[in-house]
């Protein structure tokens, strides 16, 4: 049996904020073009590229919403949720609260009017992961486990009540265990690995700013002139003919650093280790570029 909440709602207002953010960021895209290059171009190349990224997270959040589902067995509660499923064995569930009995608090994660997903903090009850789309303490059902507890919502509490007590009483015909499945890319490592993504930041901000220093300068270049980095004259790295020319070097770099980051994606899945290397290595090769780039435009 499966039960689904109602989406409408959250589905609307998520919609609503996935074409907000696509409209910043195709608004930007468009500036950035019309424009001279420059920094203003630059932070609306990066303000698109950030309003296009939470326009993606806002379109994936939704979508999941649309799937978010509640299927019951006699073997377990399984909470579908996009890519990821919660697997609750049916022998775990010990009771089922109303949220009229103790309340509903704020909810960390994902959440908007007609939405929870994340994680919120009970007096009574303690940790409990919601998957809901809750308006009102009366549209939220407690599943308390021997392990974690869920918030869900379901049209009938008391009729899913029975149904779950139904299936207790049956017994399980397999044997099931309390586990989270993720699916695709929700299941890389990555997302949930706080010093990767603090190595991935240091090599973006690096690039960053060393698109931000040519476009500071670039208006002021003189049309023609050289650089050589490392600055001896046996060994050039960079002969720069032209003002445009100077473009080159973070064209490069962040050609390097998306194959990097592709690379080191690869390899966190496989041995996160491997994958830390190729992110450092990204980091370390697009300050280099910087250093390259600020050595270019302080002798011009």
């Amino acid at each position: 049996m499966t039960y689904q909440p109602p989406r409408a709602l959250g589905m609307l207002v998520g919609g609503a904020l996935t074409l907000w953010a696509l409209a910043i960021a195709v608004l930007l895209v468009n500036h950035a073009v019309a424009a001279d290059f420059g920094l203003t171009a630059v932070l609306a190349i990066t303000g698109a590229t950030a309003a296009g990224a939470l326009a993606s997270l806002f379109g994936y959040w939704t979508y999941a919403l649309g799937t978010l589902s509640y299927a019951l067995d006699r073997n377990g509660l399984v909470i579908h949720w996009g890519a990821t499923r919660q697997v609750i064995p049916l022998s775990a569930i010990e009771r089922l609260v109303p949220g009229t009995s103790v309340g509903v608090p704020s909810v960390r994660g994902v959440s908007w009017l007609g939405y929870h997903v994340g994680s919120a903090t009970i007096d009574r009850i303690g940790s409990v992961l919601f998957y809901s789309t809750h308006q009102a303490p009366e549209q939220v059902l407690y599943v308390m486990t021997s392990e974690r507890n869920y918030a869900i919502s379901v049209t009938d509490p008391a009729g899913f009540a029975r149904q779950v007590q139904i299936r207790q009483d049956l017994g399980p015909t397999s044997r099931v265990t309390h586990h989270a499945q993720r699916m695709g890319s929700a299941a890389q490592a990555f997302w949930y690995d706080s010093t990767g993504r603090a190595l991935v930041g240091v090599a973006l901000l690096a690039t960053f700013v060393m698109w931000a220093l040519v476009a500071v300068r670039y208006p002021d270049l003189p049309a023609a002139f050289e650089f050589q980095f490392p600055a001896y004259e046996d060994n050039p790295l960079v002969n720069v003919q032209t003002k445009d020319a100077i473009l080159d070097l973070p064209r490069i770099a962040t050609a390097l650093l998306i194959v990097n980051l592709a690379i080191g994606f690869v390899l966190h899945s496989w041995e996160r280790v491997a994958g830390y290397v190729m992110f450092i290595a990204a980091a370390a090769v697009q300050l280099a570029f910087a250093a390259a780039v600020a050595i270019a435009i302080q002798g011009a």
